[in-house]
């Protein structure tokens, strides 16, 4: 079983075509037995090699351990770990994905939930790991629909677990991305219920200070480097065929998934949107408010 996310398919058809090699540091897909495990890659110069990284709560996590050099996170669940595991000394460096994410609630066929507020009654959501996407945005969605009773979670790990949970009756909804979701929608296993789609980037970098201050130069190039690759791939005739046949897409999914994506033409950072992710955070009571120099570290900064 795969996970095949479109969001990295710029940086995947890169890496077959042998780009990012250089001295300083290499972009290394994980991957899977048979199929690439996509959006979960890594940037490494001291650990080379294949590594199996299962989502954003499980690469922080490496990254804290100095087992990655640099990740690309869903947003809010990087913020999320940088403020709950401080003694990791974890920042955001950079902006991959521009645009919001949209997250899909999702529920059983045959549920009695006819609207995302239906699960205010305090519903069990299914959730990859601890600290992952998935379980910041649904306290986020509580947060947001002002529920009188909080969600309760459940760990199932990765989405055909969640797509069973529901199915089995061990969680009542699960959040995840709307274009993944869509063919499981289409095979009828599970019951599109909404979107909630918070107001900041979807996708951002991360890395320890300690390794963004010694590498300011290096990552400030990849950067730059990342986004002139992702503009070149959206703006190439065969992007759309490249996700479908490298990833099990639909067109008309790929089509949709072309017209809401804008990936950052700079990699740079945004302090008003990161501070709009703080401060929904901390009113969901995920995280301590804080200021955006607590989260944020420019690989420039330390040159300037």
């Amino acid at each position: 079983m795969h996970i095949p996310e479109h969001f990295s398919a710029p940086l995947l058809q890169a890496v077959e075509n042998g780009d990012f090699k250089d001295n300083e540091i290499e972009l290394v897909i994980c991957k899977r037995k048979y199929q690439y495990s996509c959006f979960y890659l890594y940037f490494t110069s001291t650990n080379p090699g294949w590594r199996r990284v299962v989502g954003t709560g499980d690469m922080v996590k490496k990254l804290a351990a100095g087992e990655l050099d640099v990740a690309i996170c869903v947003t809010e669940g990087l913020v999320s770990a940088i403020r709950n595991n401080k003694d990791a000394d974890l920042r955001l460096f950079g902006t991959y994905v521009d645009t919001p994410l949209p997250w899909a609630v999702s529920v059983a066929t045959d549920a009695k939930f006819s609207s995302i507020d239906d699960l205010a009654f305090g519903a069990t959501f299914g959730i990859s790991r601890n600290g992952s996407g998935s379980e910041v945005m649904a306290r986020y969605a509580a947060s947001q629909y002002e529920w009188t009773n909080p969600p309760k979670f459940a760990v199932l790990g990765d989405i055909n677990s969640l797509v069973q949970g529901v199915q089995q009756g061990k969680v009542d909804a699960f959040m995840w991305e709307k274009t993944t979701m869509q063919r499981h929608y289409s095979a009828e296993e599970v019951r599109y219920l909404g979107t909630v789609r918070p107001p900041w980037p979807a996708f951002s970098f991360g890395a320890t200070e300690d390794y963004i201050r010694r590498n300011s130069e290096s990552l400030s190039k990849l950067l730059a480097q990342i986004a002139h690759t992702t503009q070149t791939f959206m703006q190439g005739s065969g992007s759309l065929e490249f996700i479908c046949q490298r990833l099990g897409y639909e067109i008309k999914d790929a089509q949709q998934w072309a017209e809401y994506v804008g990936f950052s033409k700079d990699g740079s950072v945004d302090d008003v949107r990161i501070g709009a992710v703080v401060r929904a955070l901390a009113r969901a009571g995920v995280i301590e408010a804080c200021a955006v120099d607590n989260v944020v570290l420019r690989p420039a900064q330390e040159s300037e």
